[in-house]
């Protein structure tokens, strides 16, 4: 097969996979989204080994990602988002916090190094904003209070997640870890 054969048939196995799981999930009362990663699960790497990670699917990937963003970004208002700033605020700093503190509570248990226990800490923290809103969406719910305090709640983990991860990648390269090297700064 030729480059664009291959990769026409792997948009196809992705797009039947991801719909008919995504289908399923609907039917079973959970988010399509659900269905979806599974798919990508099952059909990937390392379960099937029917598709495998390349640059234009790694493009395609990131354009569709931006399309969710975008059409959660349709939804919701920026006025609704700063009605409901004070509490996401709040949400998204516990969200921040619970996560670091239980991370790093269980890597320093094991008796690993700080180094690690900050950098496992702080890949707790992540969250993406894209499969919130795209549940959310599944689910009905993105004009809700709820939902706007969960989706404000969101950006502001990703951007005080963003800070907690370089500064935990830059603390753990500034006494000579090797995983701290790999978030540092210039990274």
């Amino acid at each position: 097969m030729h480059s664009h054969d291959a990769l026409l048939f792997e948009l196809f196995a992705i797009f039947l996979a991801s719909k008919v799981i995504g289908e399923i999930f609907e039917r079973l009362k959970l988010p399509a989204v659900l269905g979806e990663i599974l798919a990508g699960v099952v059909i990937g790497p390392y379960a099937l080994g029917w598709i495998h990670p390349s640059d234009t699917l790694g493009s395609i990937a990131e354009i569709g990602a931006i399309f969710v963003l975008f059409h959660a970004g349709l939804e919701i208002s920026p006025g609704d988002l700063i009605k409901v700033g004070r509490t996401a605020l709040l949400v998204a700093i516990a969200g921040i916090v619970l996560p670091f503190v239980l991370g790093f509570a269980y890597m320093h248990w094991r008796g690993d190094a700080a180094t690690e226990s900050v950098f496992v800490g702080a890949a707790m923290v992540a969250t993406s904003v894209g499969i919130t809103a795209r549940v959310l969406g599944d689910m009905g719910m993105l004009a809700s209070r709820t939902a706007k305090i969960i989706l404000g709640a969101a950006v502001f983990d990703d951007i005080l997640g963003h800070a907690v991860a370089g500064s935990g990648g830059w603390a753990g390269a500034q006494r000579g870890g090797a995983v701290g090297k790999a978030g540092g700064p210039g990274c």
